[in-house]
């Protein structure tokens, strides 16, 4: 009798056990991750580093210090706690009252932390190094960059899916793909050449490749004219050199400033109009020598099909003013 006994509360003891593992298991036998002990992170994804993040969370404390992208994500009905700055780069008025903290490349980790952040959006040239002290205050850290079409389209996507408004996103980039399409249809069989002259801090360079700008200008069928030119110490620009841009003779100079078109004039007269060879440019005796507004600069998100619209007029006034 003792042993029947014990045996029924040995089995009793089996199937509670048994009862009690399956709580934590799924159907296919792996741990539920569902359950509250060990939650399915809210988002996993790659940024423009190569280094995956994870969101254990939907963000509800942005700190962007891209500026490049500020107002992309504020387009696509994201907010952000705090945001850094740049010289020229205009910011969405929805963002003007969020906390400024600093210039771009001039950010206090100290700040950055303080705010408690669930994510923090910076750039790879930047922010890189914030990366170890941000994973040890157990902040996220994605790093984007923007330098052609597709980027937008890319970072678009991926703020869509950061917001939980991916339906929304994909909605809107379509309504602009289209316009972009119908822009391009209409490009003239016939190839104008250019030059793009980076006005910076540090000094003045004609861009051979690696921006937003010589994109979308590639998708109009316009030519570099710093193509087969020499790269300096950045493979994506050529140092300036008057007879080089003499030589290439391009149809267009296109001014892109880093900073306010008021900097970029006066840099203009000090060092590039100073040499009476400046004036000797067709582009120049042609007036086709034209300060590019900030948008072939700092990415205007979903608006990026009216850059394309402004640089189609421009350089084919008889197709695009129909």
């Amino acid at each position: 009798m003792k042993i029947r006994i014990t045996c029924a509360l040995l089995s009793l003891i089996l199937l509670l056990a048994v009862i009690g593992c399956s709580s934590y298991s799924n159907h296919d036998g792996h741990p539920d991750n569902t359950s509250s002990s060990n939650p399915q992170p809210f988002f996993t994804f790659t940024d423009d580093t190569g280094q995956e993040v994870v969101l254990v969370k939907k963000p509800e404390r942005v700190v962007i210090l891209n500026t490049e992208v500020l107002g992309l994500f504020y387009q696509l009905g994201g907010a952000a706690i705090a945001r850094a700055k740049a010289s020229g780069t205009p910011v969405p008025d929805a963002a003007k009252a969020v906390e400024d903290i600093g210039e771009i490349n001039q950010v206090s980790l100290e700040k950055v932390t303080s705010l408690k952040p669930d994510l923090v959006i910076g750039h790879p040239r930047f922010h890189a190094n914030l990366k170890d002290a941000l994973v040890t205050s157990q902040i996220p850290l994605a790093l984007v960059n923007i330098n052609s079409y597709d980027d937008i389209q890319r970072t678009g996507k991926l703020f869509g899916q950061i917001i939980g408004k991916e339906a929304e996103s994909e909605k809107a980039w379509k309504e602009t793909e289209n316009h972009i399409q119908t822009i391009i249809t209409k490009v003239p069989n016939r190839s104008l050449k250019f030059a793009f002259i980076t006005i910076a801090s540090n000094g003045i360079s004609i861009q051979k490749n690696g921006n937003l700008a010589l994109d979308i200008a590639n998708k109009l069928n316009l030519k570099n004219a710093a193509e087969d030119m020499q790269s300096g110490q950045m493979p994506s620009s050529v140092p300036y050199s008057i007879e080089k841009l003499i030589e290439a003779d391009p149809d267009y100079l296109f001014m892109v400033v880093y900073g306010t078109e008021e900097y970029g004039r006066q840099k203009l007269k000090d060092e590039l109009e100073s040499n009476p060879a400046w004036a000797s440019l067709r582009a120049v005796k042609e007036k086709r020598m034209i300060f590019l507004p900030s948008d072939f600069v700092n990415s205007p998100g979903l608006k990026i099909d009216q850059t394309f619209e402004y640089l189609a007029k421009l350089v084919y006034p008889d197709t695009y003013e129909k």
